[in-house]
């Protein structure tokens, strides 16, 4: 279903608006890893998953699964349960779980959408918190608009240099505020080579 999806997801992204990627070197093809985005719009997630071939399994506000229709295709697209507002256990362990299988886990560490060009300066833990735990690399991805071409504007996609916080192992406080500050520069330097 998840393959499905995504193609015509892709097809109607690339029909519609257009699609510019740079970087995709830079995505692993033999681990897992956190593919951490900048978070503009509900839209992110659809972006991403058109321009990174791999699957990448999203985390989904838990609320969404009370309703049927969301309960039943989002485990079907690879999306997990997260409590917002707090730490969730459950889902840090999924999260490791997945990308320790060789999976992509996708998060968007700014923690709210962002309308502005700066990436926020409180750039939440969780990425570097599992991607310690779990030894796996973050790849910092920011997703804007690029410049209209006829009635299109594209979406631009960077790619970042992957981020290693080492591991697997405990992360410290430090260590996670570490990992933090290097995504919310990364942030920054993509967003200044797109504008």
């Amino acid at each position: 279903m998840y393959r499905v999806l995504v193609a015509i997801i892709r097809f109607l992204v690339l029909l519609i608006w257009g699609l510019e990627i740079s970087g995709m070197e830079r995505i692993p093809q033999s681990s897992g890893a956190i593919i951490a985005g900048n978070h503009k719009s509900w839209f992110d997630p659809l972006v991403l998953v058109s321009a990174i071939r791999q699957p990448i399994h999203f985390m989904a506000k838990a609320e969404l699964f009370s309703y049927p229709v969301f309960r039943w295709i989002l485990p079907r697209v690879y999306a997990f349960p997260v409590r917002r507002g707090q730490a969730d256990r459950q889902a840090i362990r999924v999260s490791q779980e997945r990308v320790t299988g060789g999976h992509f886990v996708g998060m968007f560490p700014e923690g709210t959408r962002n309308k502005t060009e700066e990436p926020l300066l409180a750039i939440q833990g969780g990425a570097a918190l599992i991607a310690i735990k779990a030894g796996v690399p973050i790849i910092p991805v920011v997703i804007t608009k690029g410049k209209r071409r006829g009635l299109r504007k594209p979406y631009k996609v960077s790619i970042g240099t992957p981020i290693d916080l080492g591991g697997p192992g405990k992360a410290t406080k430090v260590d996670v505020a570490r990992g933090s500050k290097a995504i919310s520069a990364q942030f920054s330097s993509l967003l200044i080579r797109n504008n």
